[in-house]
């Protein structure tokens, strides 16, 4: 190729890992400030790009890779890309990756939530926190539920759902789990699991965990149908996306007593994938602070892990450039069109 260096542009400021990696061979072009771009603007600024590394509020539709013709490479920041077309992109020859991060930080914020909402202590610290509080008394105000030696169901068990079940050892639980594309009957002993059908999953457990990925088909699985399958004094917890749950229908069973408490670090107003999302999370689910649990979407809130996601990224870009098949990759390209990044 001819003396030009490969384009890469970021949709958000580039984080230093991967300027470290990138700037030696590439032209980086990156936003002046932080804040959601229109679609105009984003073809715009990557229309000459090879590679878009992009996060998980940008979605990467059709007419945004046609407008790019030089594109080589869709690298997301994260694990999930339902947010991008990714159709669309094989047909152009255009690879799209993810960086795999590890788990173990959103499998430890798992039990940290059910852990939360089982003993009830985002509302005993509102209330110490209140100076209502002057010492032990019987019967306590903020009766919980006992964990260890219940029931744990996990739906969807990929490394996230084994994570959460390798802890749930430590608290000599019962495992149940579904899962709707693998089993695989070694997990069973090495983890003492028994694969059961979903509904049996969720009428058998005392906490229910979601760890799949969102699929059109996962959207909304647990539901009023579902919900109504559950014990009144089971817990849903999720770490995984906040589309997979109806909010509404989780307020409602809450309200009414046939759902003990919800916890949840993700939330249906983040799929941006599905226009008819809500703009915020479900008022009703705010206001029942004393059944349900909440963080602002922290599985991989931890510095050295958000910077190996950007490194992955990166390094999923230089494998394209220079004409190999990223570790990241999620579609096939055939065949590659190499660009050395050099």
């Amino acid at each position: 190729m001819s003396g030009r260096k490969p384009v890469v542009y970021y949709t958000r400021k580039a984080p230093d890992p991967a300027k470290d990696l990138l700037a030696p061979f590439c032209e980086l072009i990156e936003p002046d400030e932080h804040r959601e771009f229109s679609k105009k603007e984003l073809i715009h600024g990557a229309r000459a790009s090879d590679a878009l590394c992009c996060f998980v509020t940008d979605i990467i539709d059709e007419e945004i890779i046609e407008s790019c013709p030089e594109l080589k490479i869709i690298s997301l920041a994260g694990r999930g890309f339902d947010n991008i077309d990714v159709h669309a992109a094989t047909t152009r020859n255009v690879w799209v990756t993810n960086a795999v991060e590890s788990v173990e930080p959103t499998a430890d914020l798992t039990w940290a939530l059910l852990l939360g909402i089982a003993r009830r202590v985002n509302s005993a610290d509102s209330f110490v926190r209140s100076g209502r509080f002057s010492g032990w008394v019987h019967p306590s105000p903020f009766y919980g539920s006992l964990v260890t030696g219940r029931t744990l169901g996990i739906i969807g068990m990929g490394q996230l759902g084994i994570a959460i079940a390798r802890r749930a050892r430590g608290f000599d639980m019962t495992v149940l789990y579904y899962d709707s594309y693998r089993y695989d009957g070694t997990l069973d002993v090495k983890y003492n699991m028994t694969a059961l059908p979903r509904d049996e999953v969720l009428k058998r457990s005392d906490f229910v965990c979601l760890a799949s990925p969102l699929t059109e088909q996962t959207f909304h699985q647990i539901s009023r149908r579902e919900l109504s399958l559950m014990k009144p004094t089971a817990y849903l917890v999720n770490p995984s996306r906040g589309s997979e749950v109806d909010e509404q229908a989780v307020a409602e069973a809450l309200a009414s007593g046939r759902l003990a408490g919800y916890a949840a670090d993700v939330y249906e107003m983040e799929d941006l994938r599905f226009p008819q999302r809500p703009a915020y999370i479900d008022q009703d689910l705010i206001r029942l602070s004393d059944r349900t649990i909440f963080t602002p979407h922290l599985g991989t809130a931890i510095p050295e892990v958000r910077r190996e996601i950007m490194k992955t990224q990166a390094l999923n870009v230089l494998q394209a450039l220079r004409g190999e098949k990223p570790a990241g990759a999620i579609n096939r390209v055939h065949p590659p069109r190499p660009l050395a990044a050099e």
